[in-house]
């Protein structure tokens, strides 16, 4: 077992190669609470850009149905590693996700309407015509109802080599990456969502999803109120008289 905190991102380890290693875990909790709280349910199809280690994926691929899950990675030992140190055969067995090592976002390759697609922390390393391509291919195969969530580092400039900066990062200017995504037919609602790393949340979907996405861009549990089932003011009344009366009696 590894001391991670000997590890800096970027090393040749599979929790530290996708990021700080100390955050590994935080990081992939993080995806899956925000999915969720997104609408992200066991039956629809999620793409997971840059799915790397799994670190998302442990949570995402025993949640979601057989065959929901698509994870999107060009190096495949990490693929491996994460399936041999977090999930297990059994449980790839069981879901049968779908993996790719497409170095180009080609998500139009498995021919799917995806609800949600991830990305997270795969902007903030890449150059300007990554992520056009990957504008281009989530234009395509983003279902019309659906949600494309993606981190970015803001700043004055915008970052115009092609290259990959790893582990430095790169920043865009937001009116930028809205002009992108508006160029493949996307529209992008900027969020309150956290991140430990000083990144932003953005959500990109279709004009006529909108109203939906605005709602989810403030992190709350409001959507899901209808959920709770309201107790009536006598029946709360007699719960507490009830309860006191139960107080008493275990105080004698």
């Amino acid at each position: 077992m590894s001391d991670l905190s000997k590890l800096q991102a970027g090393d040749q380890h599979y929790k530290a190669f996708v990021g700080p290693p100390l955050k590994y875990d935080m990081l992939g909790a993080l995806q899956f609470s925000l999915l969720t709280s997104a609408g992200l349910r066991a039956h629809h199809r999620l793409c997971d850009i840059g799915c790397g280690s799994l670190r998302a994926g442990k949570l995402l691929l025993p949640y979601l149905d057989k065959g929901h899950y698509f994870g999107m990675e060009p190096e495949q030992w990490l693929i491996d590693e994460g399936i041999k140190e977090e999930l297990g055969a059994d449980l790839i067995k069981l879901k049968s996700p779908s993996f790719s090592n497409s170095p180009d976002f080609e998500i139009s390759l498995w021919n799917q309407s995806f609800h949600y697609i991830i990305a997270q922390s795969i902007f903030s390393h890449a150059g300007p015509e990554m992520i056009q391509t990957c504008f281009r291919e989530v234009g395509q195969c983003l279902a019309s109802d659906g949600f494309f969530l993606a981190t970015f580092i803001w700043g004055a400039a915008d970052y115009t080599q092609n290259e990959w900066v790893y582990p430095g990062c790169v920043s865009y200017r937001a009116e930028t990456i809205a002009k992108w995504a508006k160029e493949e037919g996307l529209q992008m609602t900027t969020t309150n969502w956290p991140h430990p790393n000083g990144q932003s949340w953005v959500l990109l979907h279709h004009p006529n999803h909108y109203a939906a996405a605005k709602k989810v861009a403030h992190y709350n549990l409001d959507l899901y109120q209808a959920d709770v089932i309201a107790i009536p003011e006598e029946s709360s009344s007699s719960l507490r008289s009830k309860l006191k009366g139960k107080l008493k009696s275990l105080l004698k």
